[in-house]
Parts: C-alpha cells; structure tokens; sequence
C-alpha cells in the first residue's frame, strides 16, 4: 500500500473514531440526563409518601389519602419506567464504547502499519546510502592502488 493511500486511510479513521466519540459522549450524557431524571422521581415519591403518611396520622379524609396513594403508586411504576429507560441507555452506551474502541484500534494499527513503513523505507534508504558510500570508497581505493602497482612497488 502506497503511502498516500495509507494517509487517506488513516484520516478516514480518524474521522470515524471521533464520530464513534462524539456518539460516545451523547450516549453518556443521555445516561446521565436519565439517571438525574430517575433521581428526580424518586424525590417526588418520597415527598409524596410523607404526604400521604402525614395525612393519614393526623386523621385526613380517606379520598385525600388515597389520592395520595394513587399518586404514589403512579410515581413508582413510573421510577421502575426510568430505571428501564437508564437500563435501555446503559447498553447503548456500552455499544458506543464497543465501537469508539474499534475505531480507535483501527486507527492504532493504521498509524502503526504508517511507522513501520516510514521505517522500512528509511532503513533502505540507509542500504542504498551506505552501498553507494561503499562503492564510492571502493573506487577511490582502486584508483590510489593502480599507481602504486605500476610504480613497482
């Protein structure tokens, strides 16, 4: 693979890992707005309970009390609802971070297969200068012997 084509790889995958990142952040703070949201209702159960509670020792009328109850009760399937809905957003987020690490893993290897080639082409770069350094003494050498033969030495 040419590196121009390895280059336009790894902006691809680079592309593609913030994208997997940025849903990744969405998907977290979806969990958090959810979880707040469910600590929200469970405030609003508490409060109510008390109400209700509150009613029935100081001897308030039964229609009050089970309104009360009513209420309560409505609160607490919809706690469980939410707790769903932080469940549900939970696993969607596990799956963000499935994908933000694969794109990130693949982005890794590409940025590796770039080194080890700049490195390879590097290393024979070196080869080819050290022949023609090689070459070149190998001349220069031949070129000081050939007088020196001649002279009878």
């Amino acid at each position: 693979m040419d590196a121009t084509n390895l280059r336009m790889l790894i902006e691809m995958a680079t592309v593609a890992r913030d994208a997997a990142g940025a849903k990744r952040a969405q998907a977290a703070a979806a969990v958090d707005a959810a979880g707040q949201q469910l600590i929200t209702l469970h405030g609003y159960a508490s409060d109510y309970e008390r109400r209700a509670k509150t009613i029935l020792a100081d001897g308030g009328d039964i229609a009050a009390q089970t309104n009360l109850q009513a209420f309560t009760a409505k609160l607490f399937k919809a706690i469980e609802q939410q707790r769903n809905e932080v469940k549900r957003r939970e696993q969607v987020l596990a799956a963000a971070d499935r994908d933000f690490l694969d794109a990130q893993r693949k982005l890794k290897s590409l940025q590796a297969l770039q080194t080890r080639g700049a490195e390879q082409a590097r290393a024979a770069e070196q080869r080819l200068e050290q022949k023609l350094l090689d070459e070149f003494a190998q001349t220069m050498l031949r070129g000081h012997e050939r007088p020196l033969a001649t002279e009878g030495w």
